[in-house]
């Protein structure tokens, strides 16, 4: 389903990238490129804020997949700026992370990935993986092969234009922001639609001893940001950033330059559900960041669980052995670890719940994705290809739960309810 958002996401960025600018662009660029806004990028402020799951203490071989998965949104961030990679291809690299009795590795490699770019994704992913240990008497070393990928045009590519190196030094400023956006740290946030209007610096200069039209003054500034937020939620958030745009040393050739920007918002910390009149292929990138989040939540509670069933088997096979010993002051120790067994199995029906329902809360966003999907194909039949991947996604996560629901009975069930 990730790759279908990631189609859709595509879309509403070619389909913005049309608008138009007064002035000219660079010198090199033909008539038509001048005015194309390219670098519309969608922004994750959660990485504002980063949370390291729980894994635990101790690695498992379900770890390595939700340490990789909690990292996503900041890897994701890493493979923004085009200047870390190549610029006109499609990077393709994995990272190796190897957890054994000396500790944790990342290795990260890619093609056209510069170091810069690998550093950032090794840190992201350290993140959520230090600190974790091998299990005693390991023979194999844990290991995951995590691949990434990320597409030119998911990318901001600093030289195509005028308007578009006004568009991507915004979005690359964007994360150095996030005071901005602490009013919407829980919450799916809007866009932020407008115009960043740029006036030569001699011109600007004596703006206000210039005329205007309607008779008021003119500013001196050389950088004027209005947007406004297509939702009241992202008022603070709009005045917020048109001052930090102000700011940026932006600058042009052209007595005055319009540009018309876009900066778009996820929050995979925040609510699946965006402002009713946000582009559909937007709602679906905002389902995705959140399912993804959910899928790492998911594995870092079977992380958890595997732990809890690691100790009570270990619980078991030492009752076990005590029972069928010949020592007898070993077969009698045996009746003193039934209480132990009793609340390691309770403690495994407990992480079996706790599994479950994130599970389930996995499976609301992809519910919701659905019901979406199905109302826009009720307009337009191309969007049941959406409503097929999102029906696929909700379809596997509930034979998890279904899974989960019965192995947590079956658990229940073998737990020990009396001495013996």
């Amino acid at each position: 389903m990730r790759r279908q958002f990631s189609l859709m996401i595509g879309l509403v960025i070619l389909a913005c990238a049309g608008g138009q600018s007064s002035g000219g662009g660079g010198a090199a660029a033909a008539p038509g490129e001048r005015q194309r806004v390219q670098n519309l990028v969608p922004f994750d402020i959660a990485t504002c804020w980063p949370r390291r799951l729980d894994l635990g203490k101790t690695a498992n071989e379900f770890t390595l997949q939700a340490a990789y998965r909690g990292a996503r949104p900041a890897i994701n961030e890493c493979l923004v700026d085009a200047r870390v990679q190549n610029p006109a291809a499609t990077t393709k690299g994995k990272a190796t992370i190897t957890i054994d009795g000396t500790g944790a590795s990342v290795a990260v490699t890619g093609d056209g990935l510069q170091p810069a770019g690998a550093a950032c994704i090794e840190k992201a992913i350290r993140a959520q993986i230090d600190g974790l240990t091998a299990p005693a008497n390991l023979k194999q070393p844990i290991t995951l092969d995590a691949p990434f990928e990320r597409e030119p045009g998911q990318m901001v590519r600093l030289g195509i234009n005028e308007a578009s190196d006004v568009v991507g030094t915004i979005r690359l400023a964007l994360p150095q922001w996030c005071s901005c956006f602490e009013s919407l740290k829980t919450a799916a946030p809007p866009e932020l639609t407008g115009s960043v209007t740029l006036t030569r610096e001699d011109i600007a200069k004596y703006a206000d001893r210039i005329p205007m039209k309607d008779g008021g003054i003119g500013s001196t500034k050389g950088v004027i940001a209005a947007l406004q937020p297509t939702d009241p939620s992202g008022a603070q958030a709009a005045s917020c950033v048109n001052q930090k745009i102000e700011a940026l040393p932006l600058k042009t050739t052209n007595e005055q330059f319009i540009v018309p920007a876009q900066i778009l918002l996820l929050n995979s910390h925040g609510s699946p559900t965006m402002p009713a009149n946000t582009p559909p292929a937007l709602q679906f990138a905002q389902m995705d960041v959140v399912r993804e989040l959910r899928q790492a939540e998911a594995f870092a509670a079977l992380t958890r669980r595997q732990n809890v069933a690691n100790a009570y088997d270990a619980q078991v096979q030492a009752y076990q052995a005590a029972v069928k010993s010949k020592d007898s002051k070993k077969r009698k120790s045996a009746d003193a670890m039934v209480k132990d067994l009793k609340s390691g199995c309770a403690a495994l029906v407990k992480v079996d719940d706790e599994y479950t329902k994130s599970l389930l809360s996995q499976a609301e966003v992809e519910q919701e994705a659905v019901t979406l999907a199905q109302t826009l194909k009720a307009k337009d039949p191309a969007w049941g290809q959406a409503e097929q991947a999102s029906a696929g996604a909700l379809a596997d996560t509930q034979k998890q739960v279904d899974a989960s629901k019965q192995l947590r009975a079956a658990n229940e069930k073998a737990c020990p309810k009396e001495k013996y």
